[in-house]
């Protein structure tokens, strides 16, 4: 089957790139056979959405005190990114919109579009629509009504114009049942795949810290600055740490982009917090980082710390990672969650600062020797197996419906 990936959308945030990453390893595995000839449509931005961009630069330049707006250096890489990412698969160039991906669809004469962030309307293609989570459903109160309204209407479009929905997890499966009414046999659930590819390792953990001015041991948040993301917990469970004689030296290193659209003040009171708390001198705020040197630091790192209170994967991204390089972590327990089903991981109760610091001196006190990394590599290689057979056989229900 001719499968076409559009990276619309997904190339607009870090987390998107690293989901189309996972996507196309499973893809590539030899398991099944060479199956899938996938294609990537690459969006070239229209002038009009240059222009939105712009003005976005501009209303940051104005709304986010003491915070450089590195907008266009960070849409040049992410762009930069998922080229590498695409690798050795063909390269459709398309414009920025639905009608672009329909028209590369059409030029490669793909089987299958999957997936999209994007409602196609009609096309000959078998069409996968994706959807992140509907954390505007369950957290209402961090959106504006205009937004959630939107955001109900887009998700609305991409069910309606879709053959068929892929999502994260299981509770995200189970909200496009209960919020768009689309048939359950239709929606495939991407079980939970950490996994790690070889230059995952390269880095060298030591050297990056230093580069980073981290001087001590240290644990690790990998998350952007969101509210959600519930960074205040991990603050004061970094507090309560401290003042334990035995990890008054711990460091507190987080990373991620640091401004939240829906509260540019965000990160600034989180700052505040620290300093309130007194740990500010062992608290490093190292923004958006390249990818290698993140995995460098999180292999590097005493325990992965992840206090969110919505996901639409389990863990998110960052446990993904922590769990595929066999580095210990410490998850909120919401119920997405506990979808986690393997791993060295650990629950803490949401948003309690105290239970958290428990677990993070477990975590730290029961660690064992580093897996050796042919054995974190073979076991990557059976969840991408895994993987790729879920969403191949997915796929192959369309295409012999099609043909029935």
């Amino acid at each position: 089957m001719r499968v076409l990936l559009p990276l619309h959308g997904f190339v607009d945030w870090n987390g998107g790139l690293d989901l189309v990453r996972m996507i196309l390893s499973a893809l590539d595995h030899p398991s099944i056979g060479g199956k899938v000839d996938v294609w990537c449509a690459l969006p070239e931005p229209s002038r009009m959405k240059r222009l939105f961009q712009d003005s976005m630069r501009s209303w940051r330049s104005l709304h986010v005190k003491g915070q450089a707006s590195t907008d266009s250096g960070q849409a040049s890489a992410l762009l930069q990114v998922a080229r590498q990412i695409a690798g050795e698969h063909s390269l459709a160039v398309c414009a920025d919109n639905e009608k672009g991906i329909r028209l590369a669809a059409e030029r490669i004469n793909a089987d299958i579009v999957f997936p999209t962030m994007l409602p196609l309307g009609k096309s000959r293609a078998v069409r996968i629509g994706y959807l992140f989570d509907f954390q505007h459903r369950h957290m209402p109160h961090l959106f504006a009504a205009r937004t959630r309204r939107n955001r109900d209407k887009r998700f609305q479009k991409i069910a309606d114009a879709s053959d068929g929905i892929v999502v994260n997890s299981r509770a995200a499966a189970r909200d496009v049942k209960q919020f768009l009414g689309f048939p359950e046999d239709r929606v495939l659930a991407m079980p939970f795949t950490p996994y790690s590819q070889p230059w995952w390792f390269d880095g060298d953990p030591v050297g990056t810290r230093k580069r980073y001015g981290i001087s001590h041991p240290y644990v690790l948040v990998c998350n952007h600055l969101w509210k959600h993301k519930d960074h205040a917990t991990a603050l004061r469970a970094f507090a309560l740490l401290q003042d334990d004689p035995e990890y008054a030296n711990m460091q507190l290193v987080l990373t991620g982009d640091t401004i939240d659209h829906r509260d540019p003040q965000h990160y600034a009171r989180l700052v505040a917090l620290g300093q309130t708390l007194g740990i500010a001198r062992n608290t490093h705020y190292l923004g958006l980082i390249p990818k290698r040197d993140q995995l460098a630091l999180l292999r590097g790192c005493s325990v992965l710390l992840q206090p969110t209170l919505f996901e639409g994967g389990p863990g998110g991204g960052s446990v993904y990672e922590a769990v595929g390089l066999g580095v210990p972590a410490v998850v909120s327990d919401i119920a997405i969650n506990q979808e986690i089903d393997c791993g060295d991981v650990r629950f803490f109760q949401a948003g309690n600062p105290e239970q958290l610091a428990v677990k993070i001196k477990e975590a730290i006190a029961e660690q064992r020797s580093p897996p050796r990394l042919d054995d974190l590599l073979a076991q990557s290689d059976v969840r991408l197996s895994c993987l790729a057979n879920a969403i191949v056989g997915f796929l192959d229900g369309f295409l012999n419906d099609r043909t029935a």
